[in-house]
């Protein structure tokens, strides 16, 4: 019996380090903002670095790190790169029974551009969008499902979850992706009355939320009321660097930042989700969870890499 299994993406992530880059004020961005480069130069960037990353593996050797027996069900390409992620999480103390090797799609890959902590990145998304889960049984001995980020045809997979939570009586933690926010409440209202704990970002959060509701006045305690009221037991909203905020629809809980170098945020999503949920699933209460999330998340953008910072359940309680 696995303590919990995640279901989503696992990439081979290449990061560059540059300065060679000019940031372009640009309103029609989302962000306001353009990390440009000179058309037709060669960019040798300072530093290099190789690591792995997705939602599905991340949080696997996260829940390993923290002492829970996990297996990841995730879609890796037949060729090199995917053996070498199927070694990687069998070192880090993941159960490797349930990954498949794709001989169609390549395994995903990531290059990511960081320039003073923050990165922009090139995703090709190859064998993540095409993770099917054909014979259910074999994911019955399980007490929670952690499933993150699904693209592509990966989609489909939650369609089947309502009805699969309802007959196994297993929990879920979900931490959405875009492609679920942009279908938005309509899309997702199924799942999120059969879902546990839910994780989000505060931009997701309002994403959500105005998707049900335009007229909705977004501030922190707003977004917390309406998402506990469309269903889950616990929601919990990351603030990027403003910290995090939880409710179990009797009281909301807040938690501040930590300070930490930041070198990278890659993964400090991943980390946190997977961190508060190994502390519910171990007994710990909200705010002591959230504590622990915090901890590791800040851990995680210290370092380069998804991965890197991760800390044990020993680490984190020092």
């Amino acid at each position: 019996m696995f303590d919990i299994i995640t279901i989503g993406g696992a990439t081979r992530d290449v990061f560059f380090k540059t300065n060679e880059g000019k940031v372009l004020a640009d309103k029609k961005c989302v962000s306001g903002r353009m990390l440009a480069f000179e058309y037709g130069a060669k960019i040798v960037p300072e530093d290099s670095y190789f690591s792995y990353g997705g939602g599905g593996m991340n949080t696997a050797v996260s829940f390993a790190k923290l002492g829970l027996k996990v297996a990841a069900k995730i879609n890796i390409g037949a060729e090199g790169t995917g053996s070498l992620i199927h070694k990687e999480l069998a070192k880090k103390g993941v159960n490797t029974s349930l990954v498949v090797r794709d001989k169609k799609n390549h395994t995903a890959l990531s290059i990511i551009i960081s320039e003073d902590g923050d990165h922009t990145m090139f995703l090709y998304r190859g064998a993540n969008d095409d993770l099917k889960i054909k014979d259910w049984s074999k994911l019955k001995d399980t007490k929670w499902l952690y499933v993150s980020s699904l693209t592509g045809n990966s989609e489909k997979i939650l369609e089947k979850l309502p009805d699969i939570i309802s007959k196994s009586g297993f929990k879920l933690a979900w931490n959405p992706g875009s492609q679920q926010l942009e279908k938005g409440y309509k899309y997702m209202k199924s799942l999120l009355k059969n879902t546990s704990i839910i994780i989000l970002n505060k931009a997701e959060a309002t994403e959500l939320v105005l998707s049900k509701n335009r007229n909705v006045e977004i501030n922190d305690k707003n977004l917390l009321k309406e998402i506990i009221a469309m269903g889950p037991e616990i929601v919990v909203i990351t603030k990027d660097g403003k910290g995090s905020m939880a409710t179990d629809g009797v009281q909301d809980h807040y938690q501040k930042a930590l300070s930490a170098k930041v070198k990278e945020t890659t993964g400090a999503g991943d980390s946190y989700g997977s961190t508060f949920v190994a502390g519910i699933i171990k007994g710990y209460n909200i705010v002591e969870s959230m504590a622990l999330a915090s901890k590791n998340a800040a851990s995680v953008v210290s370092k380069v890499g998804a991965q890197e910072g991760l800390l044990s359940l020993k680490e984190l309680q020092r």
